[in-house]
């Protein structure tokens, strides 16, 4: 249960509003997602666990421009990201 419950702690969470509004998308540690799906194109705020960075790309499959995102709450996307993101990886140590 233990490695569960850390397993969890240690993920990246992206959010469709600022502040971390609206729907939500989890990815778990050293997880990826080639495609965000619902939230393709909509992801306005980003929470990255302490010990992971999210590596997020303009177009699917991990293509097109790319930016990581640092451990902690970025509760608004930096000029040219907001409604951008189109795939990601959470890589944690």
């Amino acid at each position: 249960m233990f490695a569960s419950a850390s397993a969890c702690a240690a993920a990246c969470q992206m959010f469709d509003h600022k502040d971390f509004r609206g729907e939500s998308l989890t990815i778990e540690s050293n997880r990826a997602l080639p495609h965000l799906g619902a939230l393709n194109d909509r992801v306005s705020s980003i929470k990255v666990a302490p010990q992971c960075l999210l590596v997020a790309y303009a177009d699917a499959q991990y293509a097109g421009a790319t930016t990581t995102f640092s451990p902690g709450e970025h509760a608004a996307l930096p000029d040219g990201w907001d409604d951008q993101i189109s795939s990601a990886r959470c890589n944690c140590r």
